[in-house]
């Protein structure tokens, strides 16, 4: 598949997790790059990211037009001794640089803290570094760092401590993420399913129409049949029947949580185990009843074809508290429920379509956390399962819309009631495609 990268200045920046300060700093140094008009790669720990992990670490130093190194001597120890990641990034620098050094313009070594003797590497202590540290030459050096990376004059007063909460609090703006999402969810449906024949193509597609139709009614009808309001009225009198036969085994997300061996869910396994039936019950038949509602009362007022906004969608009823179970229902399995009931009405949000939307929007990481074990100094990139849904849901719709078009492009017909499973569908290829890379980013690394 192509590279699909960013048309702004990508800067990555290759530092060790000193402090919390430090961090911080660092965040700070990323939020001024962006500001010029730069797209900063940062290893985050609570920005959605994961640059930690050692494919993540390759692909960002290989593929950006400017490496910044923070120096410290806590970064000096680490990458002379190459222990963790910061090792594990000094290593693919000096490899690149090493290859370059007589005509470097990318790698950029930056002294934050200690001195040239005590935080300079070995390699790096033969080229010129920033001087970053705290003083009253910090702004002058800020602003000829950012003239070299911009090739611009940098005349605006910067401060140090400058601080953008889009970074750390809010997702990027729907209309510059629904550009993203049109453009490269097109391109993986070409080369997932688009070949040179136009008739091959469309006989492959007709192909794939059906039998994606196939299984989502498959599934929708089995769930319904299953979760009627007749059925739950007599799950009502068989409470841990339903808890365990029924909830345990006919939502994909809890069977598959309950059966696989992984470590990591041993505390689903408990938690619902030492689940309440009656709550279990009352949570899922409460998510139910919501959604005939929904469907009952909402949906006629709602263009899916032309949506401009989020609140559009009116889901705010999904809020509720009753709409959750501690540590049993969650955003994930909650989805799960609606979708299959009514998947012209709710997507589905789950790991493999949260991974999906993350390599989709490849400069872009909303749709990934980092999960920490702070015990064990381990950590790892997982899907965003806070992500809001409501905001999910429009950009779902917006990928079924483009996704009707590019079939009715070749005379082939979606069935509309089937809506949110075609996007299921496409999205479940789209992370196939990519199982090997999840695979090694959902792998536990050292932490720094």
């Amino acid at each position: 598949m192509d590279k699909i990268v960013s048309s702004k200045l990508n800067v990555f920046i290759s530092y060790s997790w000193d402090s919390k300060e430090h961090q911080q700093w660092v965040i700070s140094l990323a939020d001024v790059i962006n500001i010029h008009g730069g797209n900063a790669i940062v290893d985050r720990k609570h920005l959605k990211y994961g640059g930690h992990i050692k494919t993540f670490m390759l692909k960002s130093i290989l593929e950006a037009d400017i490496v910044l190194i923070i120096l410290t001597p806590n970064y000096k120890q680490k990458a002379d001794s190459l222990e963790g990641g910061a090792g594990y990034e000094y290593n693919i620098i000096n490899d690149e640089l090493f290859k370059i050094m007589n005509s470097n313009e990318k790698f950029i070594p930056i002294i934050r803290a200690g001195t040239f003797q005590t935080s300079t590497t070995h390699f790096l202590q033969g080229f010129n570094c920033v001087d970053l540290r705290d003083g009253d030459s910090y702004d002058q050096y800020l602003k000829e760092l950012l003239d070299q990376i911009f090739n611009t004059n940098a005349n605006q007063t910067i401060s140090k401590d400058i601080k953008i909460s889009t970074m750390e609090e809010e997702y990027k703006d729907i209309p510059s993420i629904i550009k993203e999402v049109k453009e490269r969810t097109f391109r993986y449906f070409q080369n997932l399913f688009v070949t040179e024949d136009k008739l091959a193509t469309k006989k492959n597609l007709t192909a794939i129409a059906k039998e994606w139709a196939d299984q989502i009614e498959e599934y929708h009808s089995s769930f319904v049949k299953k979760f009627s309001p007749n059925k739950m009225e007599i799950y009502e009198e068989q409470l841990e029947d339903f808890k365990n036969n029924v909830f345990g085994k006919q939502l994909w997300t809890v069977k598959a949580a309950l059966k696989t061996p992984d470590p990591d869910l041993a505390r689903y396994k408990k938690d619902f185990r030492n689940a309440d039936p009656v709550e279990v019950f009352d949570t899922v038949n409460g998510i139910l009843n919501a959604a005939h509602s929904y469907n009952e009362s909402i949906i006629t007022n709602i263009d899916y074809t032309n949506l401009s906004e989020v609140s559009e969608l009116k889901m705010e009823f999904l809020n509720e508290e009753d709409m959750f179970m501690n540590k049993v229902i969650g955003f994930g399995i909650r989805s799960e429920i609606l979708h299959r009931y009514f998947p012209a009405l709710f997507p589905i949000m789950t790991q493999p379509s949260l991974w999906a939307m993350y390599f989709i929007c490849e400069n872009n990481y909303e749709f990934i956390t980092i999960e920490k074990r702070m015990r064990e100094s381990i950590m790892r990139v997982s899907h965003n399962w806070q992500y809001p849904y409501d905001r999910f849901s429009f950009i779902m719709n917006v990928i079924a819309n483009e996704l009707f078009n590019w079939f009715a492009n070749y005379d082939i017909k979606l069935n509309p009631s089937l809506r949110f499973g075609y996007v299921n569908m496409l999205l479940s290829s789209i992370s196939d495609f990519h199982k090997q890379d999840t695979r090694l980013l959902h792998e536990w690394v050292d932490a720094r």
